[in-house]
């Protein structure tokens, strides 16, 4: 922890294409609400292949905020965790720590709580042969699927497998046909090949991490059609939310879709990008608010290992809705991922939370205001 008469020094780390330090637009009002509080912003860019510089540009400062994603054109980022675990532990303060994003921010999670009231079917294979024994009884008793890569964003690696003629009793062999949405194509489109090369592109996840990646089998949840539930939180306490819709779906309040509009859950695999944010007092998420702080988050760090002093200064919890909304009732919601690495955007007052946590770790908590003098 930094003396009181010390000015804590804060690395701000994001992915950059250069070693240029000036930091990314987005993360603006986050540097400027770290300077408010009286931390210094150091600007880190980083790259796969420049953690050298990364390194020298993370000496001599107190504490890390990551914004960097598992995955991009360049690889994987195993090397910047390697760097920043031993960051850590020489003392310095790093959020999201590369451990807690091992427990908290992978798919694995899906599996670790599937138990609970969030949780839905899902299962972890961590061989191509673990994929091939057991991934077509699964299909085969449900007609639909969705695999997901532990580790990955924007749906780089994750896709939905259909059967065209739904459930059967029947195992499907190598030859089957199946229907495949990849999320990143979100035009409703899919493409028909055979189960054993479905096999074989989806090997390629068990490769990444040196070895260590693995694949979530996930059931799939119809209703999608009503876009998803972003939740964002500051160590256990929420933040705000947002609301991310199907192509076509038209919002009806901050849980409901028209009915009719957006695409049918046959068509839809991921989501477009753009996000209606609300604040965390908005009412229409109240209930959801308080499972969240109350019983979702304090049980999933059970379930993971974890202490709540463990929790990231900035990370988000994405909620399918299990069916869509188009009654009175609060609906029943599915954890579809929870995000450590990068989280981005964020709500608008996500930044003045994100900097009173950051100031406690580093100078621990401010001290009450004094009492005003009584009158007698």
């Amino acid at each position: 922890m930094v003396d009181a008469d010390e000015v804590a020094r804060v690395a701000v780390l994001f992915r950059a294409p250069g070693p240029e330090r000036a930091l990314h637009p987005r993360l603006t009002p986050m540097a400027e609400a770290l300077r408010e509080h009286g931390l210094h912003v150091v600007p880190v860019p980083y790259a796969e292949g420049r953690e050298a510089g990364t390194a020298a540009a993370l000496d001599g400062v107190d504490g890390v905020l990551v914004w960097a994603d598992p995955l991009s054109d360049d690889g994987d980022r195993h090397g910047l965790d390697e760097l920043l675990r031993g960051v850590a532990a020489a003392g310095v303060w790093v959020s999201a720590h590369p451990d807690t994003v091992d427990r908290l921010g992978t798919k694995e999670v899906l599996v670790a709580t599937r138990q609970m009231s969030w949780g839905s079917d899902a299962h972890l294979y961590r061989s191509v042969e673990q994929l091939h024994a057991e991934f077509p009884h699964r299909l085969a008793a449900d007609g639909v699927r969705v695999l997901k890569a532990t580790r990955g964003n924007g749906g780089r690696t994750v896709w939905k497998v259909r059967l065209p003629d739904g459930p059967t009793a029947t195992t499907p062999g190598p030859a089957q046909l199946v229907a495949v949405q990849h999320a990143r194509i979100r035009d409703g489109s899919s493409v028909t090949m055979p189960l054993t090369r479905l096999v074989d592109t989806c090997a390629g996840a068990f490769d990444a991490w040196g070895g260590a990646g693995a694949l979530v089998d996930q059931e799939f949840v119809s209703g999608v059609t009503s876009g998803i539930v972003r939740c964002y939180l500051v160590g256990g306490q929420v933040v705000g939310f947002a609301r991310q819709y199907p192509s076509g779906a038209v919002p009806d309040g901050p849980l409901r879709v028209v009915p009719g509009t957006g695409p049918s859950a046959h068509e839809v695999m991921g989501l477009p990008s753009p996000k209606t944010m609300y604040p965390p007092e908005e009412p229409a998420f109240a209930t959801l608010r308080h499972r969240l702080e109350t019983e979702w988050v304090p049980s999933t760090l059970r379930e993971v290992g974890l202490r709540a002093g463990d929790l990231p200064a900035l990370w988000d919890i994405d909620l399918l809705i299990a069916d869509s909304v188009h009654g009175e009732d609060e609906p029943r919601f599915v954890l579809c991922e929870i995000n450590a690495s990068s989280v981005i955007p964020f709500p608008p007052g996500a930044p003045a939370q994100v900097a009173t946590h950051v100031a406690e770790q580093l100078t621990g908590p401010a001290p009450p205001p004094e009492a005003s003098p009584i009158a007698y």
